[in-house]
């Protein structure tokens, strides 16, 4: 029966959507039944439970088509506190994401464009263009029936209070924070003015560009915004004194661009974009910083940007899923490309200039999926293909800026035609490539290549090495693409501390001949100590003495030279961590002790930085489980070396100092419980199942206990993590997933172990 229900609705939805001209969400045809959260009496309490910090009721009983009283009732019998605090951010492009993935498996679209204030025109965008805000939804809606208020029933309120008791042991206090979330934007509000600005110079041993994300960005719209609040001047101060010159800005171009007489995508607000990217660049100009533009570009357009519109057919390249790239073996594409660098490059004068990725991210040419399937792409040399892109954006560029700089990326470019491509460039580019790719390692007697950032590999590698050569044969100027603060290894704090292994990768690098860096993708961007020591380290210094000056300098003598040690423990710990893009795409490590433990199989795939659920296999990608888990271990243990060598340092800090080595001390702590978590939860999940799997009762009284002890340490981590984000509103944040999780998941996930260990001693 629910079957023949689902089916109709389905049909319902679409010839509703059909009728009304409603643009087709991504995966709104979905099946694939949501989650049930069965630690939760009914869905309505997961709903209220996960919005209670970030939706103000009103809104959450308009959704549920009931009253505030019911609302706040649902709450407050599961111990949450009466008095609701949101901050406002989550209202806005600044909080969407975190929001929008709390309540994935909770609401279907229509109910989570009500919660989110969002127009279907513009969550479509959002899921699309957000750096891959859909493929880390996991590229799939879960199923779910509209969700209405329904009173609760004895049994209801008997699990509700049931929660409400669990919540109680973790302390009165468990909701009450130090610092609100987003609070860490507060210290950027207002420039400050530094008796003494240690602005680092370029220097003919130095890098010519250094340049970075902003660590806070809004992905929404931010140059629509009168005060670019995501640009903040003190931001700017700060990254100039740690000798950053350059930021860059993730950017659609057919936003920036007005629609053309001959069908190119453009948009009717692009003209107050341009203006807000003046203001900008004046901005940044103050602190002796250039703007400089992502390019992934053109991007690909639906099918009802081509439908029925000749010229437009023109343009339309291969196809992938309902949207067509555009083809650029049609002169015309690439003249709209030249034209529109022109244009904007025209408009705003002093822009630093742009950096392209062009076969690999979104879908945009050709050339970026799947060429060999265009009837006129696949009759040319891919090299000419990528070269031409770069060769029309360079030309457009430097028609009216050219000092400006055109960088070209080899992100994606397949190895045997990368020579190939670089020969072709125009020599008024410089060539970037990721400085740690390729490089051959070997964790726990599991050999891997590095195919992403990584911090606990020290570059350069040798794909890097191969085609800076090239580039320097060619004439072009070459740039290494670094993290410097973080990676995809772990993306929960500002900067992860293993400044030895920033220090190797400089000095390494500083003896390379390259002649700019770029320091962060989306994350990494914050001012750091990382970025400070990246930048002063030359060729000939010895590491050693660099890192540990800039530990007293920063801390103070006494305290710094226990902050020095914590370092390299931390540094130490970090290179067992069990690397491989697998890994660093698909496990735990983003969402820590928050992931909730299922008793159930969820049958759900890890999504890439975005929810683990309970597919460790693909956690572990190329290592065996027990190989894994140790790592894991292993790097945890250095960690929890240099977090007691810090808390040795914060009990003799001075003054300013102390401050500073609390939050060292607390980042490493949460490095030190995501990994410990990711080993627990990987523990937890494969007794369970090999419980499920086994007839055997010794078997499964072995299984039983090892979850048993699982729950508890899980237990004791969290009870750990709490305090550590309570005081640092930054730690679980990052720019393009916003917030990973928020204190009230953190109870959740403590809520479904609680009641796992009655499942375990009641019902198995």
């Amino acid at each position: 029966m629910k079957r023949i229900v689902f089916i109709l609705l389905q049909l319902v939805m679409c010839i509703t959507c059909w009728a009304q001209g409603k643009v087709l969400l991504p995966g709104e045809d979905g099946r694939k039944p949501a989650l049930e959260l069965d630690y939760f009496p009914h869905r309505q309490y997961a709903f209220v439970w996960r919005n209670w910090s970030v939706v103000d009721k009103s809104r959450l009983a308009e959704v549920l088509a009931t009253s505030v009283e019911n609302v706040e009732e649902l709450a407050t019998s599961m111990g949450l506190p009466h008095r609701q605090s949101i901050e406002p951010e989550w209202a806005t492009t600044r909080g969407y994401m975190t929001v929008l993935r709390r309540n994935w498996h909770l609401l279907p679209y229509e109910q989570l464009m009500q919660l989110l204030d969002m127009s279907r025109e513009e969550l479509r965008f959002r899921l699309i263009e957000d750096d891959f805000l859909w493929v880390k939804l996991g590229n799939i809606k879960p199923w779910c029936e509209p969700l209405q208020y329904e009173a609760p029933t004895a049994e209801m309120r008997q699990r509700a209070a049931q929660i409400a008791s669990d919540v109680k042991t973790l302390g009165k206090n468990v909701f009450s924070v130090e610092e609100p979330r987003f609070g860490f934007i507060r210290e950027f509000e207002k420039v400050k003015r530094e008796k003494t600005p240690s602005l680092i110079e370029h220097d003919d041993d130095g890098f010519e560009l250094r340049m970075i994300y902003p660590y806070f960005a809004d992905f929404g719209d931010p140059l629509l915004d009168e005060e670019l609040s995501s640009y903040p001047e003190e931001l700017f101060r700060r990254l100039q004194a740690v000798g950053v010159n350059g930021v860059w800005l993730h950017t659609v171009l057919r936003t920036l661009v007005a629609p053309d007489d001959k069908g190119f995508p453009g948009d009717e607000r692009a003209a107050e974009r341009v203006a807000g990217m003046n203001r900008l660049v004046e901005r940044a100009a103050k602190y002796g910083i250039k703007i400089y533009l992502y390019l992934n570009e053109p991007r690909a357009m639906g099918e009802e940007f081509f439908d029925g519109d000749e010229q437009r057919m023109s343009y339309a390249g291969t196809k992938l899923g309902d949207m067509y790239s555009f083809c650029t073996s049609n002169p015309e594409v690439l003249a709209w490309l030249s034209r529109s660098m022109e244009h904007l490059f025209e408009e705003v004068k002093g822009l630093g200039g742009v950096f392209t990725i062009t076969a690999s991210e979104n879908h945009t040419t050709c050339a970026s999926r799947n060429y060999y399937d265009c009837p006129r792409c696949g009759k040319v040399d891919y090299a000419d293909l990528i070269a031409d892109i770069n060769r029309a954006i360079e030309r457009g560029v430097h028609k009216v800026a050219p000092e400006a700089k055109v960088i070209v990326w080899d992100w994606g470019w397949p190895d045997d035609k990368c020579e190939a491509i670089i020969s072709k460039l125009p020599k008024e580019c410089w060539f970037m490539s990721v400085s740690e790719w390729s490089k051959p390692i070997n964790r726990g007697g599991v050999t891997s290549l590095i195919g992403e950032y990584s911090l606990s590999a020290v570059g350069p590698g040798p794909r890097a090495l191969k085609n800076w050569e090239a580039a320097r044969r060619a004439g072009l100027k070459t740039v290494a693409k670094v993290q410097v603060n973080a990676t995809w290894e772990m993306a929960v704090v500002p900067s992860v501390p293993v400044l030895d292994l920033v220090a190797r990768h400089a000095s390494n690098l500083s003896a390379q001949d390259v002649n700019g860096v770029m320091l962060s993708w989306s994350l990494g961007g914050y001012p750091s100590e990382n970025l400070k020591l990246f930048q002063t380290i030359r060729q000939g210094d010895d590491v050693e003495d660099v890192v540990a000056a800039l530990a007293c300098e920063e801390y103070g003598q006494q305290a710094g030279e226990l902050v020095r040690e914590a370092w390299r423990k931390c540094s130490e710990g970090f290179e067992n961590y069990p690397y491989h893009i697998g890994t660093v795409y698909t496990a735990p490590h983003h969402v820590g002790p928050s992931n909730p433990f299922y008793m159930n199989v969820t049958e759900y795939v890890a999504t890439m930085v975005g929810i683990p659920y309970d597919n460790y296999y693909a956690w572990a990608s190329v290592y065996p489980l027990d190989v894994w888990v140790s790592l894991l271990d292993k790097s945890a243990a250095g960690f929890e070396q240099g977090v007691d060598l810090l808390r040795q340092a914060y009990k003799v800090a001075k003054g300013k100092y102390r401050e500073k080595v609390e939050q060292q001390l607390n980042r490493a702590e949460a490095v030190r419980i995501h990994l410990k978590s990711s080993a627990v939860q990987t523990r937890f999940f494969e007794a369970r199942n090999r419980y499920n799997m086994s007839k055997d009762d010794k078997v499964r009284e072995q299984c039983k206990r090892a979850m048993r002890e699982a729950c508890v340490e899980e237990q004791t981590l969290i009870r750990q993590m709490l305090p550590v984000v309570s005081k640092d509103s930054s730690i679980a944040f990052e720019s393009s997933n916003q917030y990973f999780y928020l204190t009230a998941d953190l109870v959740e996930a403590y809520i479904s172990i609680c009641y796992a260990l009655r499942q375990i001693d009641n019902q198995m």
